[in-house]
């Protein structure tokens, strides 16, 4: 049994429930998938967040440099940076004002969580490997809205994130069983010469290929 056994549900009836109210409304009209410019743009791990690591759970905010972290596909690696970042509440429009709040035993983590909206999770997908040849796809949190009591939380104080980097993407564990994107230090280097050229970890699905792959589950 897979991580994530429950992923090609909860991805079929987030985007089926998108598809069935566009459809319904007007045949114009093009599902709104979330964007950046819909919500919070940061992405990373909100503070106490639980990371598998060597030593077992540990806080995302006590991770240091050069901590390994167990990561979906290679193993333990170490971390190069982890970045504190504050977002002032008071400078967050209000409409933006969300994290994604993830009840216990959604995604398969223990207890309760939010998450960046976002933030990527891995899904995984027979028919995804069929049509884009990885059965594992990259989608921001903001896409699973009420898949088993997934919604969105306001946020009424400042939060604090932090960002993990290594030394390429990397899937990290959290909370039990949740698979999350990590970046890689290349991402902030301010010198093009400097950035390897990055190899996402699994496919990031435009719109129009995420909803070709939940009408291709849906044909089953």
């Amino acid at each position: 049994m897979s991580l994530l056994s429950s992923s090609v549900e909860m991805f079929s009836e987030r985007l089926n429930t998108i598809l069935d109210l566009t459809s319904s409304n007007s045949t114009s009209r093009k599902p709104a998938l979330p964007t950046s410019g819909d919500t919070l743009r940061e992405v990373g791990l909100l503070n106490g967040t639980l990371l598998a690591t060597n030593t077992g759970w540990c806080p995302i905010e006590r991770v240091q440099a050069y901590d390994p972290v167990l990561t979906f596909d290679n193993g333990m690696q170490s971390v190069v940076q982890n970045r504190a970042v504050v977002i002032r509440h008071a400078q967050i429009p209000a409409a933006k004002a969300f994290t994604m709040f993830i009840p216990a035993g959604a995604l398969g983590n223990q207890r309760d969580m939010n998450i960046l909206p976002m933030q990527e999770v891995v899904l995984e997908s027979d028919i995804a490997e069929e049509m884009f040849g990885n059965a594992f796809v990259l989608a921001p949190c903001a896409m699973l809205e009420g898949y088993k009591g997934i919604a969105k939380h306001p946020i009424m104080t400042d939060i604090s994130l932090h960002m993990l980097t290594f030394k390429a993407e990397q899937i990290v564990q959290a909370e039990g069983e949740v698979l999350m994107l990590a970046q890689s230090e290349g991402c902030f280097s301010p010198f093009a010469e400097t950035v390897v050229e990055a190899m996402s970890v699994y496919p990031r699905l435009t719109q129009a290929q995420l909803l070709r792959l939940v009408e291709a589950e849906k044909a089953l």
